[in-house]
């Protein structure tokens, strides 16, 4: 799985270069032909200067364990240097994502499906290709955006698109799998970097979305991503097993039996499952996510590219999550909740070719 780190750069002379900041530890991740793109490299520092990326963007990643991305800064302003450190912060948010290729599918559920519910009318979408992130967007990663945008305890974001609304809350209790405030920044709850983010309010997950260039996924994209060319119940088949995903493994679907029945009962790294057919990993269970629609009925005729209802009160979440049952974690399955909701809800991020 990825490892993400974040350091200072060190002031070495007038003209200071710095160090790796971000390397992989496994190789499985990053594969011969990797592509780095703009999106997914997205640096900020707290004084101008350039960045420089070691392979270049654009580049394809060559064969072989614990790679390296080298991000060196130039800075052009040396006395915004913290004097007494001389450092200089630098945030890097980076995440894989799957090419997603266009095509038509019939989206929602047929009536023969068990358990579907009835705001799943199937009808036929269109969809143009687009780029998901491979995993839900991890607390490290989250972290990394909320520190390079100074966001305080309170969580909001003054000069964002939603500058009254919380982006973020700290975890705490039986649910403390998340990111806490010290002094100065939010960080991960240790041995929970690689975890999923929760407590993301959607005015967080679109704000973090907007900051890696893209967006929340659509309901459209969200479910045809999932599904990735199948129409069966999940993605996997009719059945989801406990090796599959990480869901209530208590209540199965449609007769469908598991190894064991004592689940998690709590996030997972991201990336503990396999992938489904187009790369993308947790697509059922581990945490519910944001899609970009406000929650409304399905339209009765083809769409091409929809994005959801024009208005409303609720926001939709996908996929299910650690304590969800498995009919909940099905393709087709939907779910409403304000925007100001957080509880174990994260999201991934879309991205337009």
């Amino acid at each position: 799985m990825m490892t993400f780190f974040a350091s200072s750069c060190k002031k070495d002379d007038p003209i200071a270069k710095n160090d790796p900041i971000i390397t992989w530890s496994n190789p499985a991740d990053i594969t011969v032909g990797t592509t780095l793109s703009a999106a997914q490299l997205n640096a900020t520092a707290d004084v101008p200067g350039t960045f420089v990326y070691t392979p270049a963007i654009g580049a394809s990643l060559a064969a072989g364990a614990n790679q390296v991305l080298k991000v060196d800064f130039t800075p052009t302003d040396l006395s915004a240097y913290n004097a007494v450190s001389k450092t200089v912060k630098i945030n890097v948010v980076y995440f894989l994502t799957a090419d997603i290729p266009a095509g038509t599918f019939t989206m929602g559920s047929p009536d023969s499906e068990v358990d579907r519910s009835g705001d799943e009318a199937q009808y036929p979408v269109t969809l143009t290709a687009f780029r998901m992130s491979k995993y839900e967007i991890t607390n490290a990663q989250y972290a990394a955006f909320l520190n390079a945008k100074s966001i305080g305890s309170d969580g909001l974001y003054a000069a964002g698109a939603y500058p009254t609304e919380k982006l973020i809350y700290a975890s705490s209790g039986s649910y403390d799998w998340g990111l806490h405030y010290n002094t100065d920044r939010w960080e991960p709850v240790a041995g929970y970097e690689n975890h999923p983010v929760i407590y993301v309010t959607w005015y967080g997950a679109t704000e973090f979305a907007t900051y890696a260039g893209g967006t929340l996924p659509t309901e459209a994209q969200w479910e045809y991503a999932c599904r990735a060319g199948t129409a069966t119940p999940f993605n996997t088949g009719d059945f989801l097993t406990n090796l599959q995903a990480n869901y209530r493994w208590t209540y199965p679907y449609n007769g469908g039996t598991n190894t064991t029945t004592t689940h998690p009962a709590k996030t997972q790294a991201v990336g503990t499952y396999a992938a489904n057919a187009w790369g993308l990993h947790d697509m059922h269970g581990n945490v519910w996510e944001w899609c970009a629609d406000w929650y409304g009925p399905y339209p009765t005729v083809a769409q091409t590219n929809p994005t959801g209802a024009t208005s409303g009160s609720y926001r939709a979440i996908r996929g299910g999550g650690w304590y969800s049952d498995a009919r909940h974690c099905r393709s087709a399955f939907r779910r409403n909740f304000y925007p100001i909701n957080y509880f174990n809800i994260g999201f991934r991020v879309v991205l337009v070719p």
